[in-house]
């Protein structure tokens, strides 16, 4: 196929997709619904009975609740936005995220899915309801660390820096207040934190889509003005802003087509069209992220982002162990966790390998690196010994440094210490 019926194609798919439905109306059409005199209509808790009227047709066996996976159009949309939040949101096991806005819950499960102890918040107790049923039948279910905690008001029901995260995913554009939203984001995250959105654009309220969702079901579909949240962010306390730009559609195209891309992208026929339906995805959508302060200052080993480290040791052998004692300096960027201190605590990790480099056991030891939290540029003196495998023989030590739960500090570019052990009636070992 050639790359404009390609293009041809893949913008009608785009015009169906539920969520990127391109028909929209004007003010004066018969009919038309502006959101704001929508939002205005009724007070929070009648705005809260009708969300709560509607997901009371809601159960467990229906079609929202498969959310993400309800339409394949609308999972392509779905996914393609969360494809591009979760790099960001820079999470690790035991962050705190607060899902806003989180209906049947379905991102909750996939934030708790990662590690996170989630906070489900939704205007619509019924909502949370379904959505904690649908999470508890998970067979995982009581393992994930989700509460669902509905929302008397437009202010959140939270202390002040009880978050490190906050998402709110096609959520804020039902909002009466979105920037009264957006300041609750900054109050309740801590510094370091960052709020995810995403969001339709400026002219989603004349989408059809939204015109029928207002008609039918009484629910605001609103315009969302990034320029005017940015601005509301701002003053709150957000220190920085931007938006993300991806595709969340494939272009099919020829191998030669597809060379010509990879070998000049910008100048390609592909890659002047993959811009041009990227641009398409984006005409009414917004996918954006507030950051207060530097998230990367708070950063510790139960991220992989950051971990390296110098080891510095010498060995001495005897027949049982091999003793080794020196330095372990942390070179990254990011604070170590205690060792054994669980996920994300800092160990010394220890592989075996036989004589001919095949893997025998890749962990075989866990030694102390320190008791406490080990700051970037700090160094800890280490003494420890490895026994010996039971059969006398030639193998290797492999030391490396690991992350529990999170990464060994190999795989993030650091390098491993070996040592050859010669375990017979004259032991010996040397460093490689």
């Amino acid at each position: 196929m050639n790359v404009s019926r390609s293009l041809r194609l893949a913008s009608a798919w785009l015009k169906r997709g539920p969520n990127e439905a391109r028909a929209t109306v004007v003010a004066d059409d018969p009919g038309f619904i502006d959101y704001r005199d929508l939002a205005a209509r009724y007070s929070f808790a009648e705005h809260a009975a009708r969300a709560d009227k509607y997901f009371a047709t809601v159960d467990v066996g229906s079609l929202v609740a498969r959310k993400p996976f309800a339409a394949p159009l609308e999972a392509a949309e779905i996914c393609g936005g969360v494809a591009a939040l979760l790099p960001e949101l820079l999470l690790y096991p035991g962050a705190r995220v607060l899902d806003f806005g989180a209906g049947t819950c379905w991102m909750s499960r996939l934030l708790a899915l990662l590690g996170c102890e989630v906070t489900a918040v939704d205007v619509s107790r019924k909502a949370l309801e379904v959505g904690e049923r649908l999470i508890r039948a998970d067979p995982f279910g009581d393992k994930l660390r989700v509460r669902f905690v509905p929302l008397d008001g437009p202010d959140l029901p939270f202390e002040n820096d009880s978050f490190d995260r906050v998402v709110c995913f096609d959520a804020l554009h039902h909002v009466p207040d979105q920037q009264h939203s957006v300041r609750e984001f900054a109050r309740v995250l801590r510094d370091g934190g960052i709020a995810a959105l995403h969001e339709g654009g400026p002219a989603h309220s004349r989408l059809s889509q939204s015109q029928y969702e207002m008609r039918m079901f009484d629910v605001i579909e609103g315009d969302v003005h990034v320029d005017q949240l940015f601005e509301a962010a701002r003053d709150a306390g957000f220190t920085e802003m931007n938006l993300a730009v991806y595709a969340s559609r494939a272009m099919r195209t020829s191998l030669r087509d597809f060379d010509e891309f990879l070998t000049n992208p910008t100048e390609s026929a592909v890659g002047r069209q993959f811009l041009a339906q990227t641009a398409v995805g984006f005409d009414n959508r917004r996918t954006f992220f507030l950051y207060k302060g530097d998230p990367l200052a708070g950063m510790d080993s139960r991220s992989p982002l950051g971990l390296l480290a110098r080891i510095e040791l010498a060995a001495t052998i005897d027949k049982t162990h091999t003793h080794l004692h020196g330095t372990i300096v942390n070179i990254g960027s990011c604070t170590w966790c205690p060792s054994f201190s669980g996920v994300g605590g800092v160990n010394i990790g220890v592989h075996l390998i036989d004589a001919d480099g095949r893997l025998i056991d890749s962990n075989y030891g866990r030694f102390r690196v320190s008791s406490d939290r080990v700051e970037p540029g700090q160094a800890r003196d280490v003494d420890f010994s490895i026994p010996h495998p039971a059969q006398p023989g030639h193998f290797e030590l492999a030391i490396d440094l690991v992350a529990e739960g999170i990464a060994w500090f190999e795989v993030q570019g650091g390098q491993i210490l070996r040592f050859f052990v010669r375990n017979d009636s004259t032991p010996t070992v040397e460093r490689r």
